[in-house]
């Protein structure tokens, strides 16, 4: 079972990786994931593959909020969560209403023995003590970000700092972004001018053209540094 985890942690890793090569890898334990965002957020990843009490829980998200990290905890499809379009009553597991508190009537699952490793949302629809069970497509690695999220539930009250693949929430009047994606690629602020989205392609390139790394993922990364050097300097030439 281990040995399942730590390939779905290495399978997230690179794909993190893949999608925003400015990601930093802190500490990578297999089932546990450090990463730095290029803005400077730390997130930790926690692959979870055994049971988990909600005093557990609690202790990790409190600790990790107290030291400004976002947590993203993963499950573990066939062990811990129902069938897609099934019905079922959450509330029944306090570990579960916790998480689902948590991440918004939502939980991020692995399945480990799927051909492609896939890490996907599992959404409870619906409102009162049952709910329907929706799988969702496999998640954006490009869309990770931390979140200041505000719960009123009994099991886990407060405000916390969790992790998401989900896109990110705009509020009314807010202009949604389609460049931040690339500025995040680049590892810069969207205030970022031409001079630093030029620096920081030639340092990006220096780390990972295939030319100078023989890392089987260095054409994709470079594939991805090239997409959001070329789209930012075309807007910002206008």
């Amino acid at each position: 079972m281990r040995f399942d985890t730590h390939r779905i942690g290495a399978h997230l890793v690179e794909a993190i990786q893949r999608a925003r090569p400015a990601v930093e890898v802190t500490d990578d334990g297999g089932d546990i994931i450090h990463v730095r965002l290029a803005s400077g957020e730390k997130v930790y990843l926690y692959l979870i593959e055994s049971p988990i009490t909600v005093f557990e829980i609690r202790t990790i998200v409190e600790a990790n909020t107290r030291d400004g990290v976002y947590t993203l905890f993963l499950l573990w499809c066939d062990l811990f969560l129902p069938g897609a379009g099934s019905r079922y009553k959450p509330y029944e597991d306090d570990w579960m209403a916790v998480f689902l508190a948590l991440g918004e009537d939502q939980v991020v699952a692995f399945d480990p023995y799927a051909g492609q490793f896939p890490i996907f949302p599992v959404y409870f629809e619906g409102e009162g003590s049952e709910r329907q069970i929706r799988y969702g497509a496999t998640i954006d690695a490009a869309l990770l970000h931390g979140r200041i999220i505000y719960v009123t539930s009994p099991w886990i009250r407060g405000q916390w700092h969790m992790a998401t693949f989900e896109p990110r929430a705009y509020q009314p009047g807010d202009r949604y972004d389609p460049l931040m994606v690339y500025f995040d690629a680049l590892g810069l602020p969207r205030r970022a001018g031409r001079e630093d989205v030029k620096s920081a392609y030639r340092r990006l390139a220096r780390l990972y053209h295939p030319d100078v790394n023989d890392d089987a993922q260095s054409t994709a990364q470079m594939q991805t540094i090239n997409e959001a050097y070329e789209r930012l300097m075309d807007t910002l030439d206008n």
